[in-house]
């Protein structure tokens, strides 16, 4: 069969994943392609009734070490690297007798999938060698060479050949898939041997990548490029509930806030975020009553918020949501009725995800900051025992209220309190530069949406560096503190409680967050 001048003379296939690799295979050679294949991959091909040439063949060089060297010969990469327009290289193949691969389709061995739950030996040989020379050597030279490192591009390249061959700048994008695919494998395998030698410890060298999902029309303000991107390998966990209005940059900002906070509680719970704030939070025994004392906390605030579940949306409390403006409803499932209840918000942007979507396997999370990257991680041990300073403790219901207040302060910004009647937020003060300050916004935005705090509980990220932050929230009426603890005058902070009866815990575990 005569070869067209457009589609590949000769196509290398490696193939971890094999899924769809018959279908591939037998496309290519009725078009005229001589297949060659390594081990597994040309059993795969043969026991399907494919034609192939298998690797050794090729190369009159048998598998050695257990297979570990089998593709790294240079009768496989100088057909690869040859420049066709080269006379020199042509020839230097044409006087070994070599045909030149036009093609090359590696899927790599699953060191992401299955070396985390390996022993050291066990991780070693799930690191593949020559995939990744094979991929390289194709993607260089992909003027002329084409590369797959994905099955889910197959209809893409048989199309391209079928249409009278790929363009330059369809070679070019292949290659720079292949290229990103080598780079987050490398990332992998440096990232686990890392963790395996200090798990607790920043590694050396920090790698991570990053692929694109999707375009965003802009960034935070209308000037800014902007692009969504996730862990490479990592679900992305973003599924919108219905097509309409496109999520932007800070509706994806927020939309994790939400989330994330939401995912804290055990009961059906509801978090407003309004730029990157929780202005509403609430748990409770129902979704109804917990988005209500939500957006009960601050429905100023709330206006054009984001909005965030941690159970599935039902149709009552998706009416209730879509009498306000909200830019975004997120919850991990979006119930029929809900969807109904939204039809006529077409500019609402509704969408399935939950917290434990949010989650990566990666503990290390790095902050860019201009030329530098800060890396951190949580504390693998559990959070302190929150000892008691006053002379008061706190009642039941107040102590229950405090660890609602501690989970909201510590998603807030600093410097952050938070003030809570039960499990809702009726006061935040956050972002502000003194401590006192932000008791004193908490206590205002309490006041502005007409709560009485009054016995109500307080919770700060940070320690109180002086005594007047309990002073004011005395004489609002604030019965009940938790804070991190840790300052020079925390005898004078627990004296002025003690002098107003309050109830004071501490932490002793800040939850800042600049």
């Amino acid at each position: 069969m005569t070869v067209s001048a457009t589609w590949p003379r000769a196509a290398l296939l490696s193939l971890s994943d094999k899924s769809g690799a018959i279908e591939f295979a037998r496309a290519l050679a009725a078009g005229g392609t001589k297949l060659l294949a390594s081990g597994g991959t040309a059993k795969h091909l043969e026991q399907a009734g494919v034609e192939v040439t298998p690797v050794e063949e090729w190369t009159g060089f048998p598998e050695l070490l257990g297979g570990r060297v089998k593709t790294l010969h240079p009768h496989l990469h100088a057909p690869i690297l040859a420049r066709r327009e080269q006379a020199v290289d042509m020839e230097a193949l044409e006087s070994r007798g070599i045909q030149p691969i036009d093609l090359v389709a590696v899927t790599l061995y699953p060191f992401e999938q299955r070396a985390g739950a390996l022993d050291d030996a066990g991780a070693v040989e799930e690191i593949d060698i020559g995939g990744v020379a094979l991929l390289r050597a194709a993607a260089k030279n992909h003027g002329d060479v084409i590369v797959v490192h994905d099955p889910a591009h197959y209809d893409e390249v048989l199309a391209a050949l079928r249409g009278g061959g790929p363009s330059l700048e369809q070679r070019r994008a292949w290659a720079a898939r292949t290229f990103s695919r080598t780079a987050r494998y490398d990332a992998a395998i440096a990232s686990e041997l890392a963790a395996r030698i200090a798990p607790e410890e920043p590694p050396p060298v920090r790698v991570i990548a990053l692929e694109r999902v999707r375009t965003l029309r802009y960034g935070e303000n209308p000037h800014q490029v902007a692009a969504l991107y996730a862990r490479a390998g990592e679900a992305q966990g973003l599924d919108a509930a219905r097509e309409g209005k496109e999520l932007s940059y800070n509706n994806l900002v927020d939309l994790h806030a939400a989330v994330a906070l939401a995912g804290a509680f055990e009961r059906p719970a509801c978090v407003i975020v309004k730029h990157h704030e929780p202005c509403g939070v609430a748990e409770a025994d129902t979704q109804a009553e917990a988005w209500a004392r939500a957006l009960a906390a601050d429905e100023l605030s709330a206006f054009g918020g984001v909005v965030g579940f941690n159970r599935p949306l039902d149709g009552t409390t998706a009416t209730e949501v879509a009498k306000h403006f909200v830019e975004c409803v997120a919850a991990p499932e979006i119930t029929p009725e809900a969807a109904r209840a939204f039809a006529s918000k077409k500019n609402l942007r509704l969408v399935r995800l939950g917290a434990q979507e949010l989650a990566v396997a990666d503990p290390w999370s790095i902050r860019l900051v201009g030329p530098w990257g800060l890396v951190q991680r949580e504390s693998p041990s559990p959070a302190p025992p929150w000892p008691l300073v006053t002379k008061r403790p706190p009642t039941r219901e107040e102590e229950a209220g405090l660890r609602f207040a501690w989970a909201v302060a510590a998603a807030a910004r600093s410097n952050a309190i938070a003030i809570a009647r039960g499990s809702a937020l009726i006061g935040l003060g956050s972002g502000q530069t003194s401590r006192v300050d932000a008791v004193d916004v908490a206590l205002m935005k309490a006041r502005r949406a007409g709560h009485d705090v009054m016995g109500a509980v307080l919770a700060s990220d940070g320690f109180f560096p002086f005594a007047d932050n309990v002073e004011h929230a005395a004489a609002a009426g604030i019965a009940a503190i938790v804070q991190p603890g840790g300052s020079v005058r925390d005898a004078e902070v627990i004296a002025a409680c003690d002098a107003h009866g309050m109830a004071m815990v501490f932490t002793d575990r800040r939850t800042f967050r600049h």
